[in-house]
């Protein structure tokens, strides 16, 4: 009896939250991917990355009236 074939050809893994919302799990283009691996912040959809406020920006507002 031989042994099994060895596949030896390199496969990449596109997990499953880099292809939806982390806030809503609307699928997410191609485009917002990228701005996310760019940023580094979580995988989110252009609608909730518009939402997403970086911290420094929050503290130098202010409080609200």
């Amino acid at each position: 009896m031989s042994p099994p074939a060895v596949d030896l050809e390199e496969h990449s893994i596109d997990p499953v939250i880099e292809r939806t919302c982390a806030e809503c799990g609307a699928k997410l283009t191609d485009q917002e991917i990228q701005a996310s691996l760019d940023s580094g912040g979580p995988f989110l959809c252009s609608v909730h990355a518009a939402e997403e406020v970086p911290l420094e920006e929050e503290a130098d507002a202010g409080p609200e009236p």
